[in-house]
């Protein structure tokens, strides 16, 4: 009897947790790959990559790529994780070029890439940035999930 009750109350404390970012951003499944040396992306950091062409999916509708060194980079996904309360999905942005820092422009949450885990620097958000997992292999990046 104990055990059904100690099941009971595990399954309740799992089912009781509030919405985390997981929930929040879809999860998308892709793998692209993008060539470094594209003029597109070369020399840029950050630099978003958009859907189209080869890489059809990436992310909701995109992802930003950070550099901290040629072999070891950040992606997440563009969409903010302030809930909008059904208004819509919002995007964020980089403001200037070369910061680290984006916005989104309709909540005005940031969000630093340049950490691990695309931490909020600035609310109503409460969530990093979704990450994805990347790997180099000479001139290509890979980005998926």
């Amino acid at each position: 009897m104990k055990k059904v009750g100690f099941l009971f109350l595990v399954s309740w404390l799992v089912l009781s947790c509030n919405k985390d970012s997981v929930d929040i951003i879809p999860n998308v499944r892709f793998n692209a790959e993008i060539n470094l040396d594209n003029p597109q992306y070369m020399g840029k950091n950050p630099f978003i990559i958009k859907p189209g062409g080869v890489n059809r999916y990436i992310g909701v509708d995109g992802v930003v790529v950070f550099e901290l060194s040629p072999t070891d980079y950040y992606a997440f996904d563009l969409m903010c994780t302030h809930h909008h309360d059904n208004q819509g999905i919002y995007f964020v942005e980089i403001v200037d070029d070369g910061d680290i820092n984006l916005e989104c422009p309709q909540c005005h949450s940031k969000f630093n890439i340049a950490s691990e885990y695309g931490s909020v620097t600035n609310g109503p958000a409460q969530w990093p940035l979704k990450r994805y997992q990347t790997s180099v292999n000479g001139n290509i990046l890979r980005i998926w999930n």
